[in-house]
């Protein structure tokens, strides 16, 4: 029973996650809010991690067993997969503009819509050249290279295919916003796995 709940919860937070972030919630949000919609992105990022943590110590606490756990000489390649998780992360989120993504561009920007230049190109120099969501790519790797009880594999099932249903959806709102731009991206650019363009294309 205490596995099904650690379920549900998760499967609950990736539900609601991608409700509140999705074009038609997003759009209903700015008719209401009207100009205070500029906070929105900072207030859905500030209550997904809270929940997030909150669901992470829930977890935790639910179990104390290990049953995936390196040991040496396998924590070499543990410690190798964090530090290239982490190093993804924080390449990736310098490679994207980061004020944007946490929120506080659009609080900046309060009040200057109409000099505001809407973003027309998609970024494809450095890592989004290789690979198109290093962030997926890098909690994937992370969270695989943890040492894990019951409940934690539970959730990292999750959590992967949330990911992949993610990027289906998030893909789905960048075709509306970009059209054949970001469809020619796609075909260019591999997901997740950073394939060689030459063997892309054999």
């Amino acid at each position: 029973m205490k596995y099904f709940i650690v379920a549900l919860l998760w499967i609950g937070y990736g539900v609601l996650h991608s409700f509140l972030i999705s074009i038609r919630f997003s759009n209903w949000a700015n008719r209401i809010l009207g100009r205070y919609f500029a906070y929105y992105r900072l207030a859905y990022n500030v209550v997904s991690l809270a929940l997030l943590i909150i669901l992470f110590i829930y977890t935790k606490n639910v179990d104390s067993t290990y049953v995936i756990e390196f040991m040496s000489p396998w924590t070499t390649l543990q410690y190798g997969l964090m530090i290239f998780s982490a190093a993804l992360i924080l390449w990736a989120f310098f490679s994207y503009d980061s004020l944007e993504f946490i929120g506080f561009r659009q609080i900046l920007n309060l009040g200057k819509e109409k000099n505001k230049i809407p973003q027309t190109s998609i970024t494809k120099e450095g890592l989004l050249g290789v690979i198109r969501h290093p962030m997926y790519l890098a909690t994937l790797v992370f969270m695989w290279s943890l040492n894990s009880t019951k409940a934690d594999i539970l959730v990292h099932v999750i959590l992967s295919i949330y990911i992949l249903i993610g990027i289906r959806l998030e893909e789905w709102k960048l075709v509306q916003q970009f059209g054949s731009d970001y469809l020619s991206y796609r075909d260019e650019v591999p997901a997740i796995i950073p394939i060689p363009r030459f063997l892309k294309h054999k």
